[in-house]
């Protein structure tokens, strides 16, 4: 009897603990075929292939949550990008190259450690007209016309973000280089090169159909001292919902001690039913060189949803640019068929 009751209450106890945690396993499996030409001053080749993540980059992950009283809880998420067309791991093969952190979270927001987005790629996300392979907005070839894009996972990093006050919340990421090493200076003395820090933050509103924000990233390039320099971001973005058809709009200025960026995108997203049309265009200026080297692109996707997971879709790209502030420009020029499930 009293073996009967010790094993009711282990089991009352298990019940207890599994109703207060979850674990989430999630993904996305996305590829297509097509054809890609890329031409460098107007000299190149094109190459029809079986590709990976046309919509959005081929993934899995674990997330989960564990209630410990008081409105708090404990929550983490470990993602690995992969290609799918290969089975091999993305991001340089690293296992959970998209995100991998812990954090606390309850009433005062969520506080947050690991590799994780940056708070200006949070807002980046939201306000740009964004596709993986058919991109051309700050994640593509449009946006490093000059100064190389913005850092976007950011490695070693303390994350914290607010929770919604009438539609405004806010989040700041800061990510320790960790990479400072010594060097033999002149005369032969020991000096320590600065470590590569990331620091950003964004601040928005939403209410309904509009989003709009402001969002700042100063990421810290390789060097000692004055000679270490900082390319410097800013974004103004927002979109609206209209029902019918949302729009989608950033400005985004980049610096460092040579260079500085110009660059803006504007797109619109219009649903038909299980269909939908996508569209945009960008546009890059890089100043503080001899002449001046612009960027530009479009895009245009459609999708057919088969189910709530599942969908087919059509895309089409095109990009001109001065990738890292080359000389010579660079066109790349996309067509594709694909598909696209989550689970």
């Amino acid at each position: 009897m009293k073996k009967s009751l010790i094993a009711l209450a282990v089991l009352a106890a298990s019940g207890a603990a599994m109703a207060q945690s979850s674990v989430t396993l999630y993904g996305i499996a996305d590829a297509w075929v097509g054809s890609t030409e890329t031409q460098v001053n107007g000299v190149g080749q094109r190459q029809t292939a079986v590709n990976t993540s046309g919509v959005n980059g081929s993934r899995w992950g674990l997330k989960g949550s564990e209630d410990l009283g008081g409105g708090m809880s404990a929550i983490f998420q470990l993602e690995s990008g992969f290609s799918l067309d290969t089975g091999a791991s993305a991001q340089n093969g690293t296992l959970f190259s998209r995100q991998a952190f812990v954090g606390l979270q309850s009433g005062f927001g969520t506080v947050s450690l690991g590799r994780q987005y940056s708070a200006y790629d949070n807002l980046q996300g939201a306000t740009n007209h964004n596709y993986d392979a058919f991109t051309f907005s700050a994640r593509g070839a449009v946006s490093a016309n000059g100064i190389k894009d913005y850092t976007n996972r950011i490695d070693n990093s303390i994350a914290y973000t607010s929770p919604s006050f009438g539609g405004f919340s806010g989040a700041v990421v800061y990510g320790f280089g960790e990479n400072k090493n010594a060097t033999a200076g002149t005369p032969p003395v020991v000096v320590n090169s600065d470590a590569t820090d990331s620091a950003s933050v964004h601040i928005k509103y939403a209410n309904g159909p509009i989003l709009v924000g402001y969002a700042y990233q100063q990421d810290k390039l390789a060097g000692v001292g004055a000679a270490q320099d900082k390319n410097k971001y800013n974004l103004v973005g927002g979109s609206y919902d209209f029902g019918v058809a949302k729009l989608t709009a950033s400005y985004n200025t980049v610096k460092n001690n040579t260079l500085k960026d110009k660059e803006g995108q504007i797109g619109v997203s219009v649903p038909f039913g299980a269909a939908a049309i996508s569209a945009g265009y960008a546009r890059s200026k890089t100043e503080g060189i001899t002449g001046e080297r612009t960027g530009k692109g479009y895009s245009i996707l459609g999708t057919y949803a088969l189910s709530k997971r599942t969908g087919l879709y059509a895309g089409a790209q095109n990009t001109k640019a001065h990738i890292l502030n080359a000389a010579a420009e660079t066109e790349i020029t996309t067509y594709g068929l694909g598909v696209r499930h989550s689970f």
